[in-house]
């Protein structure tokens, strides 16, 4: 058993930003006693996903502005206290090892609706204020028959991730039964974990192409937080857009190729992670993450279209048919979602004349079987500045 290892990183609740987007992450420096260049090439600046992960789907069923207030209000004080308290010791036999954080994280996001109802309702007066990428998530030729997103559209979404699916299930409940606040409706649960790898259900290795928390740059929250001087309101510094996909992938489909093959799906070494040497036009590294030495047309680099991508996978069981129904949660935080987001799914991954006429749409959803079963955007708003402020003061004052 190898006894050198390395505590895993806690998430940050006292930052600018809410915890659990750009944190858990290692530290940029290698501790003491660790291998320097094996800490920067797998550690330094990456983010480390806590074990589980439930994704709730809610609307808000209060009428007033002040009313959102105190429901906004609860849902931070409740949020605060889940994050920081102490693991139970009551929960522990006398056995057992200590256990020092469950690492908990309860990330708020807003929807479309919250702003203005599908209807065209302006229900709190807050339509002039809505950040200025916002919107229900346009269908693709990703989707699936029956997924439509506007039917999947709500006012919040909650992330609870910890080490316990336990403490999950709890803040669910809590969520669910009304005891945070009574204006809370959930809508749906979704439930995903993370493999200590980080490998997808096809053996691959997801997140390699993060932008990571390293200086001078700091690319991770560059690329991801709203700055001064960004065309958004002015509620919405430290914030991030957040595009969710539930991608389901039909594994029997892919599992038939053979290893040559489903390295050629991907682009990449499944062991490495290595791009191929000459990867068809279509394959799915290049057509999300083109990587050109040349600005586009619009001027911008691909190298600035990136995200970050926290997927989380699931299985579900099986469906009607016997066929099983496994996949990840595709969570993506951009600063701006048309630049970071939409056009590298619409103009590269879908679009079947990138980059070149007749390449093909991503390999991914073809002889991958990948297909969007669910999902949505939201927007992430900054932390609160003071104690006396909850998620969303500075947009409601």
């Amino acid at each position: 058993m190898n006894e050198n290892y390395l505590p895993v990183p806690l998430p940050k609740y006292d930052e600018a930003f809410q915890p659990g987007i750009t944190d858990p992450v290692w530290d940029a420096v290698s501790p003491a006693g660790v291998d320097a260049e094996v800490y920067a090439n797998r550690y330094a600046g990456q983010l480390e996903r806590q074990r589980h992960l439930h994704i709730i789907t809610a609307d808000v069923t209060v009428g007033t502005c002040a009313e959102l207030g105190d429901l906004m209000g609860d849902l931070t004080a409740f949020a605060r206290r889940q994050m920081l308290k102490a693991p139970p010791d009551v929960t522990l036999r006398p056995y057992d090892p200590p256990v020092r954080s469950r690492r908990v994280t309860i990330t708020v996001g807003f929807g479309a609706s919250l702003f203005t109802t599908a209807q065209g309702d302006d229900r709190f007066g807050l339509a002039g204020r809505k950040p200025a990428w916002l919107k229900v998530m346009p269908r693709t030729e990703g989707d699936v028959d029956g997924f439509l997103p506007r039917d999947y559209a709500t006012d919040l979404i909650i992330l609870v991730a910890s080490d316990n699916v336990y403490v999950n299930e709890y803040i669910l409940g809590k969520l669910y039964y009304g005891g945070v606040h009574h204006g809370i409706t959930v809508r749906r649960a979704e439930r995903g974990y993370a493999r200590p790898d980080s490998r997808e259900p096809s053996g691959f290795e997801d997140g390699l192409s993060n932008p990571r928390d390293l200086p001078p740059d700091y690319d991770m929250r560059r690329l991801v937080f709203v700055r001064e001087g960004d065309i958004e309101p002015e509620w919405c510094i430290n914030g991030t857009y957040l595009g969710y996909r539930k991608i389901r992938r039909r594994m029997a489909r892919f599992f038939a190729l053979n290893s040559h093959d489903r390295e050629a799906v991907f682009g990449v070494e499944r062991k490495t992670g290595k791009r191929l040497d000459e990867p068809a036009a279509n394959s799915h590294a290049p057509k999300i993450n083109p990587r050109r030495d040349h600005p586009d047309l619009f001027g911008m680099m691909d190298d600035s279209r990136r995200m970050l991508r926290r997927p989380y996978f699931f299985n579900d069981g099986l469906d009607a048919e016997g066929e099983e129904v496994r996949g990840l949660h595709h969570l993506s935080f951009a600063r701006n979602l048309a630049a970071q987001y939409e056009w590298p799914v619409l103009m590269w991954q879908m679009n079947k004349d990138f980059p070149y006429p007749a390449a093909g749409r991503d390999v991914i959803y073809e002889v991958g079987g990948a297909a969007n079963i669910g999902g949505g955007y939201y927007f992430m708003p900054g932390n609160p500045v003071r104690k006396v402020d909850h998620l969303g003061s500075a947009l409601l004052g």
